[in-house]
């Protein structure tokens, strides 16, 4: 049965004050689930319909974890589903290390992403490429929004993340690695000669890359669209499509393996 004080802080954690304050987050339906307790993190509680618990298969280190028994009605009341399913979980939110040396790293720079599902989606995309962490600049949508967790269908629990001061950062890395960016005035991503290793600065979704970050970008990128006629007058691509175009030709040019 779930309390009232369980209830509260459940809700509670849609918050991203409340989130950090207890250093916790939600992730919930059966997929979420399962790839949480797949991972290393900490599971502090589940609270779980009688058909999950009866059919779960949970792994030998999870056997300790708390389950509490809810019924349908008490999950809808937790869940930030539209249709929930079976399950909710909480867990800790991990201490983050530096990002370190990014030696023959592919890493993803995030300037000021604001959609949750843009960044659920690029966690998703850069896990499905082999891209070794991701950054994003102080002000980025948190990572443990709930919906940032539920778009990237579990990559959240296996991609490096770090939060940085991102001009701070490039200035640090830019000697040492090409730092690629989208620009509308850019080579065509199909032609540039990718490197090795490298950093991707992918733009805010209404600005693109801030002023103060342009300048530190050494390989331009323009990602072409339908060039004449009535068709491709979009002023410009979703945040996670180009980001998952680029991953693409990244990965078409150094295959994994």
């Amino acid at each position: 049965m779930l309390s009232k004080n369980q209830l509260k802080l459940i809700n509670s954690l849609r918050l991203s004050k409340n989130r950090q304050e207890e250093g916790l987050f939600v992730a919930e339906g059966v997929k979420l689930v399962d790839e949480l307790l797949s991972s290393d993190f900490a599971v502090e509680k589940i609270f779980a319909t009688a058909g999950w618990i009866s059919g779960s298969h949970i792994p030998k280190h999870r056997y300790l974890v708390d389950i509490v028994e809810i019924s349908q009605q008490e999950l809808e009341k937790i869940s930030a589903l539209n249709t929930p399913n079976q399950v909710l979980a909480i867990a800790r939110i991990p201490e983050t290390p530096a990002a370190g040396d990014l030696s023959g790293d592919w890493v993803l720079a995030l300037d000021q992403i604001r959609d949750p599902g843009n960044l659920g989606t690029i966690i998703r995309t850069a896990d499905w490429f082999g891209i070794d962490r991701i950054v994003a600049a102080s002000g980025s949508v948190d990572i443990w929004n709930p919906k940032v967790v539920q778009a990237s269908m579990g990559s959240v629990f296996r991609m490096p993340f770090h939060y940085v001061d991102l001009q701070k950062f490039l200035n640090t890395h830019a000697s040492q690695v090409p730092v690629y960016g989208t620009l509308l005035e850019g080579e065509d991503v199909t032609t540039v000669r990718f490197k090795t290793g490298g950093i991707v600065v992918i733009g805010n979704e209404s600005h693109g890359i801030s002023e103060e970050i342009i300048p530190l970008i050494t390989g331009r990128i323009t990602i072409p669209g339908a060039l004449k006629g009535p068709k491709g007058r979009a002023e410009s691509l979703n945040a996670s499509i180009a980001a998952a175009l680029i991953c693409y030709e990244i990965r078409r040019q150094h295959p994994l393996g």
